[in-house]
């Protein structure tokens, strides 16, 4: 049985209170032999006697810093590839960008490792930008960027005929 990777919303964690094992599995929906696993993997409690307890803001220091690790940074000429499970540049520095809106742009390319399709969003702000770092095979729908939404943002008052 694989490990399930999960983030805990520490936001739930009053840092001047003091939580038990069990009080920890109720908040976050965990059985309360995972706490105690991670107890072994370095968990500070305040004694230890039973029951253990720990402060709150060591279970927040503590979550923060093991969710943290797994946080994969990419380069701007990076795609994240969620089968190699990190940051790969494209192959051969090929994308497509397609046009999602005025604002926004989806990039896609092969991963250099796998070869499986990784996507990014960016900015059409940054259009000229990534074609100077990227080879663009294809562009897809660029007639939005020609498209004017004041046409359509009329008052109805001032339209003739209404």
């Amino acid at each position: 049985m694989t490990k399930k990777k999960r983030k805990y919303n520490t936001r739930l964690i009053k840092q001047t209170l003091s939580y038990s094992t069990q009080e920890i599995a109720g908040l976050f929906g965990l059985h309360k032999r995972t706490v105690q696993e991670w107890y072994a993997q370095g968990l500070p409690r305040i004694d230890d006697r039973k029951p253990f307890l720990v402060r709150g803001a060591n279970l927040k220091e503590f979550l923060d810093t093991r969710q943290g690790n797994r946080k994969r940074r990419c380069q701007p000429n990076e795609f994240y590839c969620f089968k190699c499970r990190g940051p790969h540049a494209s192959w051969e520095n090929v994308i497509d960008i397609k046009f999602l809106n005025e604002k926004r742009l989806l990039l896609a390319g092969l991963c250099v490792q796998c070869t499986m399709p990784v996507y990014k969003f960016a900015s059409v702000r940054k259009f000229e930008e990534l074609q100077k770092t990227f080879v663009v095979l294809q562009i897809h729908n660029k007639h939005l960027l020609e498209f004017n939404p004041s046409i359509y943002n009329t008052d109805k008052k001032g339209v003739a005929g209404t």
